[in-house]
């Protein structure tokens, strides 16, 4: 069996460990439009400022097809995402900023851990595992940062009044859409709190 993990690394995990205490200011990305959807998108707090950022990869082809997969990316500060911008870019961001819950506290965070496996004839092919969302739990509510799709960098920004109320809808993939004799597709899910990623490394 073939087993993929695409899941944010140990430097992310300390990044977003990093955020706790930090107050929320607003968030902002160049291409962060009024539905806040987008491919990157920014957190500032009074600490300083993360991004978070969707990319796409074909991880090895590793089920010998001209896959794309869907990486979250998150690092300090706000990279050059769109060189070909430049000056532009910085006055983009600060234009499509947003202060939702603007003074609340983070208090921590988790992460929605996603697996897919591929069963033929009752035996599991392969499974794939990655992370679909990252949730920051706030004094007065929680912000979350979705993947939009299995195989698209387009992220989804949404707000809930509390953890229980974040609603996280399975995100698509292309393999949904198979209808092979004898095949079938099973997906899980589960929310990793802070003590579980650092158990495991954030890998």
């Amino acid at each position: 069996m073939i087993e993929v993990l695409n899941v944010v690394d140990g430097d992310s995990i300390n990044i977003l460990k990093g955020l706790r205490g930090a107050t929320l200011r607003r968030i902002f990305g160049v291409s962060l439009d009024s539905h806040l959807r987008s491919a990157d998108v920014s957190i500032e707090t009074d600490r300083g400022t993360i991004t978070l950022w969707g990319d796409i990869d074909d991880l090895n082809d590793w089920e010998g097809d001209d896959g794309q997969y869907s990486v979250f990316h998150i690092c300090l500060g706000i990279p050059d995402l769109y060189p070909n911008l430049g000056a532009a870019a910085i006055r983009k961001a600060d234009h499509n900023s947003y202060y939702f819950h603007a003074g609340d506290c983070i208090t921590d965070f988790k992460i929605h851990r996603e697996t897919v496996r591929k069963v033929v004839a009752g035996k599991v092919e392969w499974s794939y595992t990655t992370d679909i969302a990252i949730a920051l739990e706030l004094t007065n509510g929680v912000l979350a940062v979705s993947k939009s799709s299995l195989n698209q960098e387009m992220l989804i920004i949404s707000f809930a009044d509390s953890f229980e109320e974040l609603d996280i809808p399975p995100t698509g993939g292309f393999w949904f859409h198979w209808n092979a004799m004898d095949t079938a597709f099973q997906r899980s899910a589960e929310w990793m709190d802070r003590e579980a990623l650092i158990g495991t490394g954030g890998v």
